[in-house]
């Protein structure tokens, strides 16, 4: 996994919106950023999205909004003695200037400027809201031309004025490291991901990436905005949710297939990240509460 920043060819001459619906046994993704904006909505699949800073369990139905440049990773990794299962989604992109290289300077588009700016970070939207979107999305995949483009406006001006949409990545997430350097810490971030159960040790780490441990550390942080626990933790949490969400292991059996040796620890992280206990979260997932 290494962060490659991709060029506007996502948009081919002719498209001001690319809209399509994808299916295979992946998504195909790296660790990446583009200067389009994109929107994404997985119908079917996946396991994981890590957007900016923040990894989230992945569930079908996810939708969110993305600006330039956020670097993002969807990930279809499959659960222990289990083939993994194929993915569906449907993904837009277009370019913030497709409304014009002056249109932020019109009051009556302030709406959307905010949307574009909170966009930043990411945005997840939720409730009729996703609902909705999901219907335009779906008629975006079947038209063409100018009416693709009066189906993506209609789209964001029900985002622009809609309250049910949650930032994801945190509020001081910046993409300013060098790919050449986040190449190193994207090989680290692998090895971590590939050895979730055991210690990881940062004089380990640091030895792969040819660094010291201090400078090691240091560009961790500045590429992922965490610190080596926060982001170990982050990822064993997100871990253990779709352990939750997808299987029958009891909290015990979870606990240990995510690396933590102590449940009292294991539960406060996961109540600090997502304020429920494990068990309530599998029962809201299940409509049990």
């Amino acid at each position: 996994m290494k962060l490659i920043a991709e060029k506007s060819s996502l948009l081919s001459a002719s498209d001001i919106v690319a809209c399509d619906l994808v299916r295979g046994r992946e998504f195909g993704d790296v660790w990446h950023y583009h200067p389009a904006c994109e929107i994404t909505l997985v119908r079917k699949g996946g396991s994981a999205r890590w957007v900016g800073d923040r990894l989230d369990p992945l569930v079908p139905g996810d939708l969110v909004f993305l600006g330039p440049d956020l670097p993002h990773d969807y990930r279809n990794a499959p659960l222990p003695n289990r083939r993994p299962q194929s993915v569906e989604w449907v993904v837009v992109h277009f370019m913030p200037h497709a409304l014009g290289q002056d249109w932020q300077k019109h009051a009556t588009l302030d709406p959307l400027r905010r949307l574009f700016d909170r966009a930043r970070r990411g945005l997840r939207v939720g409730g009729r809201t996703r609902d909705r979107v999901e219907d335009i999305l779906l008629r975006m995949v079947r038209a063409h031309g100018i009416r693709r483009l009066i189906l993506l406006l209609e789209l964001l001006d029900l985002l622009a004025n809609s309250r049910q949409l949650t930032e994801i990545s945190s509020e001081g997430f910046r993409m300013e490291t060098p790919a050449y350097a986040s190449d190193r810490i994207g090989a680290a971030c692998a090895t971590i991901e590939q050895h979730l159960t055991s210690p990881v040790r940062v004089p380990d780490l640091a030895r792969m990436t040819g660094l010291s441990e201090s400078a090691f550390s240091r560009l961790f942080k500045k590429c992922t905005n965490s610190t080596i626990p926060q982001y170990v933790n982050r990822l064993r949490i997100a871990h253990a949710c779709r352990l939750l969400a997808e299987t029958d292991m009891t909290v015990a059996e979870i606990i240990r297939a995510c690396g933590y040796l102590s449940p009292a620890h294991f539960q406060r992280e996961f109540q600090k990240i997502h304020r429920h206990s494990p068990q309530a979260y599998r029962a809201s997932l299940r409509g049990a509460v």
